[in-house]
């Protein structure tokens, strides 16, 4: 019988040896890639730090260009509309939210709570699995505008002084000493849900269970007569508000790495290293 001769590939060698196992464990690799994304975010978010300070303390050099965008004010105008809606539905909103119990108050809000937090650190936890940059650095964008939003309320607090609506004094009792402008639960609260909304794209299956969450907490605030309507939607407008303009600063740095002055951040072609320490 005749054989069937199999031809030799010209590049293919001859008794070729079988090729190498992997050198590195998968249990010492991953470790190893989880420590380098856990540096990265750590520079990533103090080169933001000091670059949203920079844009903060020069903000009234670009006032003047602000000021010529038509969506300033139309954003403007829509806030200022749903925060005069809402004060003027306070009185019939807090006689029917006054009577929720105690207990299915405080479940909306800890279970909105609940909600947002978990969401947010599912969401990094998943970029940090998948080495996804964006997915990480939108959570602790979110996380840093909490921070911010929560400082902004409690200046809200101390400069409008007004009273709960436990206080059975009226709606409008502003500089009375009291803190119930704005919500100091709930201001955190939209901050993370306008972050989760914006990473899913705004999408409507995003944003509308995470926007729900944050105004299940608001609603537990109400139901607990902690906080007025009007209370919560300013809550709402600092709180998205935050999230939405560090958001614009840090893809603004993103897109311009020379920004960053602390640490060096290698170009994305990979041709050198780009620093500026020039204050």
């Amino acid at each position: 019988m005749l054989g069937v001769h199999q031809p030799v590939l010209a590049d293919e060698p001859q008794n070729a040896p079988p090729s190498a196992a992997p050198t590195t464990s998968p249990f010492v690799a991953i470790p190893k890639r989880l420590g380098a994304e856990l540096t990265s975010d750590f520079k990533w978010s103090v080169n933001n730090l000091e670059a949203d300070g920079e844009d903060i303390v020069t903000s009234p050099c670009h006032a003047g260009e602000l000021l010529q965008k038509p969506a300033f004010w139309w954003t403007g105008l829509a806030a200022a509309a749903a925060l005069g809606g809402a004060f003027a539905l306070d009185t019939p909103v807090q006689i029917h939210t006054k009577h929720i119990s105690h207990g299915v108050a405080d479940t909306f809000e800890s279970g909105g709570q609940i909600a947002l937090w978990s969401a947010t650190a599912v969401i990094y936890g998943w970029g940090m699995w998948t080495d996804d940059a964006r997915s990480r650095r939108y959570m602790l964008t979110s996380v840093a505008s909490t921070a911010i939003a929560g400082l902004l309320a409690k200046g809200a607090k101390a400069a409008f002084g007004r009273l709960r609506p436990d206080a059975n004094q009226g709606a409008f009792q502003f500089w009375k000493g009291g803190d119930s402008f704005v919500s100091s639960a709930a201001t955190p609260a939209f901050a993370l849900a306008a972050g989760l909304s914006e990473w899913g794209g705004n999408r409507w299956y995003v944003a509308v269970p995470a926007y729900g969450a944050a105004a299940a907490v608001g609603f537990g605030r109400m139901g607990k007569d902690a906080h007025w309507l009007s209370d919560i939607v300013g809550s709402a407008l600092i709180g998205v508000g935050t999230t939405e303009l560090f958001l614009y600063l840090h893809d603004g740095h993103d897109a311009e790495p020379s920004r960053y002055r602390i640490f060096p951040v290698v170009r994305s072609d990979g041709a050198g290293i780009g620093v500026s320490w020039d204050f």
